[in-house]
């Protein structure tokens, strides 16, 4: 079995993604909500949400999962943009 250049390309940027993730999975999620908050304001990145990166870059099932928040969090912060532009006021 050969392997594409994008394919072996892939594999590389794994082992050494792998290779340098100080964090398991169990961390990751531990700051996961906090990166995304940073992610969402711009703002920057402490080294312990720099390791989050690193590891959702190589983990595949945490990046889904960090997918899904962001999404859910777009959503919401979509519908509240939308509510307070809508001229409804809670009492």
């Amino acid at each position: 079995m050969s392997l594409s250049k994008d394919q072996l390309r892939s594999l590389l940027t794994q082992v050494v993604c792998a290779q340098q993730d100080p964090l398991d999975c169990d961390r990751c999620y531990e700051h996961v909500a906090e990166f995304a908050e940073a992610e969402l304001t711009g703002k920057p990145l402490c080294e312990a949400l720099q390791a989050v990166q690193t590891h959702l870059q190589s983990c595949p099932c945490c990046r889904d999962e960090y997918q899904a928040l962001m999404e859910g969090l777009r959503e919401v912060l979509q519908n509240e943009c939308n509510d307070s532009g809508s001229g409804i006021v809670d009492a």
